[in-house]
């Protein structure tokens, strides 16, 4: 982008939208030369940019501290549902398959996503704790979707986890307005530290109480609209969950918050 704007010159307005370095790293597990790499493409483009977009306040940091802009270059423009349009209609109740409460996850399925952790937790449920009373849905697709499809067969939850596929539209509001809770599995890591997640914002706007990890932008999003689950672990995400499934006054709080 900064070879076109010297050519034509044009201004350059940089849309910051993921922190790559971070998401290598938590991909992958190291750092090393690409990491760097990352890094120095990252300040070039900070450099080069005459205005950036940070969709939050910690990618605004970065753009300052890493990326060395002037702060009054740098505007935060979050990504919200519109409200007009987000809303809640009739339920897909079949969701429930027959079952009293519907637990739910909407996202893309890549391996840093921590659904794993999800239908981990919903083996906790089922066969540790005993729950008949509870279903999951997941919604969405992604690279891992048939690894994740595999673990479920695994761990016996073929009649607790129903996977829809991608949806959009009214599909996708009728599966948001049958949940009776919202989960965000993403586990604690330097990039899921970092960004703001859609989930969040379109659990808040449809009044779906959720639980998710201690995350550094999630909670400053959720605050205490939301359950937090400790260490990536899903035996935390499960006890929150039954905690939630079991004390409809705490639903409504967390449901009135958000």
């Amino acid at each position: 982008a900064g070879f076109w704007k010297y050519l034509f010159g044009k201004a350059f307005v940089f849309d910051h939208h993921d922190v790559n370095p971070e998401l290598f790293e938590a991909k992958f597990g190291k750092r090393g030369a690409f990491h760097k790499l990352m890094l120095k493409l990252e300040r070039w483009t900070f450099r080069t940019c005459d205005v950036s977009i940070a969709t939050n306040q910690t990618f605004k940091d970065i753009a300052v501290q890493r990326g060395g802009m002037d702060p009054a270059r740098v505007f935060i423009v979050r990504s919200i549902p519109d409200l007009t349009r987000f809303k809640r209609i009739a339920p897909n109740a079949a969701l429930k398959n027959g079952r009293k409460h519907l637990v739910g996850y909407v996202g893309i399925m890549g391996a840093q996503d921590g659904v794993d952790l999800l239908l981990k937790a919903m083996a906790d449920l089922v066969h540790t704790q005993g729950r008949d009373d509870v279903q999951c849905a997941i919604v969405g697709s992604g690279t891992e979707l048939a690894n994740l499809k595999r673990l479920a067969s695994e761990l016996k939850l073929d009649d607790y986890v129903t996977f829809t596929g991608f949806q959009s539209g009214q599909p996708l509001l009728a599966s948001f307005s049958a949940f009776d809770i919202g989960v965000i599995p993403d586990p604690k890591n330097v990039y899921n530290d970092k960004i703001s997640m859609n989930k969040a914002f379109e659990y808040m706007a449809l009044g779906i109480p959720f639980v998710q990890f201690d995350l550094g932008e999630g909670r400053k999003i959720a605050g205490d609209a939301a359950l937090y689950a400790a260490d990536n672990c899903p035996k935390s995400l499960a006890q929150r969950l039954g905690t939630l499934l079991d004390d409809d006054a705490l639903r409504a709080r967390l449901r009135d918050t958000g």
